[in-house]
């Protein structure tokens, strides 16, 4: 038996896909799974206990360049079972070319009706399960049933060996003091930065979540604020609060660090020691879950946009706390703004309790 599973976009999306390789190799162990993903996130799957390949699929390429990508891509696997799961739309097209026996995933758009003959129409909107429980139903047609009790057994995994811990801890220090910041503090990351356009935290309360930390634990810790070139301008505003006179005795523990110069690897490694992540709805939410790292994360109270869908998953729940703001939200796909009278409703997760509940989770 040989799968492929089309997966081809965000980080969080494909990580909460990820588990349906466990879930087939528990069915079939003989199986072999291919993973057909972006560029961004080849760097999930490097020595994953499940998945046996990935292949890169450009999306944005041109056409004809796709095609021929996409031709080769079936050529090579020679799958017995498609799934699309998300992302690119084309590679259905060649798996229904190809005659593949079953082509399965999620229904959603008219031509999955025409290109999946085993695929299911799922009413995600509904939030009746995670995200994980989603994908892991559409393996049903396969023979393989998902049991909710079973949630945890399919937690997605990251491997990432102690050798490249050690590697990328070596680098980040001597980045750290080229730069004249003292090694050896233990660090809270804070990622501000999302993308699409899920309800996320004010960017100043991420720089107040600073100096708070800093009036409880003096010179304690270096923080950490994570980034891509796409999230500056969720900086600005948390540059603003740590220039103030306020935070002078902070300036000196606060570094930022662009997770994108020296590649994923790397910085999942990095982030792997940390004793604090804070994030909203992200892909490196999940990422510093799934690696272990206690998780203060920050949630919109929107039905699609909701924890109960999109929340991070570990297998160390004492070290997850989530927030969502205590309002009655009746919204199900996006913000009402000034029409709904809990409007800028992320505003009331107070940066004191999301402090306690870190304290809580923390190893100090």
């Amino acid at each position: 038996m040989k799968v492929l599973i089309n997966r081809s976009d965000a980080i969080g999306d494909v990580i909460l896909t990820s588990s349906m390789a466990k879930m087939i190799k528990d069915k079939f162990p003989d199986a072999h799974v291919t993973f057909l993903i972006s560029n961004k996130t080849k760097d999930l799957f490097l020595n994953h206990p499940y998945i046996d390949e990935v292949i890169i699929y450009h999306r944005n390429a041109r056409f004809y360049k796709k095609i021929k990508e996409v031709l080769f891509v079936f050529k090579k696997v020679k799958p017995t079972h498609y799934f699309y799961v998300g992302g690119g739309y084309l590679p259905n097209f060649i798996a229904w070319l190809f005659s593949i026996f079953f082509r399965g995933g999620l229904k959603s758009r008219w031509h999955t009706y025409l290109t999946l003959n085993n695929g299911i129409r799922q009413k995600r909107s509904m939030v009746t399960m995670h995200e994980m429980e989603y994908n892991l139903n559409l393996l049903g047609p396969m023979g393989i049933e998902y049991n909710f009790q079973d949630k945890m057994k399919y937690t997605p995994e990251i491997n990432l060996s102690q050798d490249e811990i050690q590697t990328a801890m070596r680098l980040f220090n001597v980045e750290l003091e080229k730069n004249g910041y003292e090694v050896g503090r233990k660090m809270i990351f804070i990622h501000p930065g999302m993308s699409g356009h899920t309800l996320n935290w004010s960017s100043r309360n991420y720089g107040r979540l600073v100096l708070k930390f800093e009036q409880k634990f003096p010179n304690k810790f270096l923080f950490v604020f994570s980034h891509t070139p796409s999230d500056l301008h969720y900086l600005h505003a948390a540059k603003d609060i740590l220039s103030k006179k306020e935070a002078e005795s902070v300036k000196s523990r606060v570094y930022f660090f662009d997770g994108s110069k020296s590649g994923l690897r790397n910085y999942m490694s990095v982030l792997s020691q940390a004793a604090l992540f804070v994030g909203p709805s992200t892909g490196t939410t999940h990422i510093a879950s799934v690696l272990g790292v206690p998780v203060i994360s920050l949630y919109s109270p929107i039905k699609v946009q909701s924890a109960l869908r999109w929340g991070p998953l570990t297998n160390s729940p004492l070290k997850l706390k989530v927030f969502v703001p205590d309002v009655i939200c009746g919204e199900v796909k996006k913000c009402a703004e000034r029409a709904c009278p809990y409007y800028e409703c992320m505003g009331k997760i107070e940066v004191e309790d999301v402090v306690k509940q870190a304290i809580s989770i923390m190893e100090l």
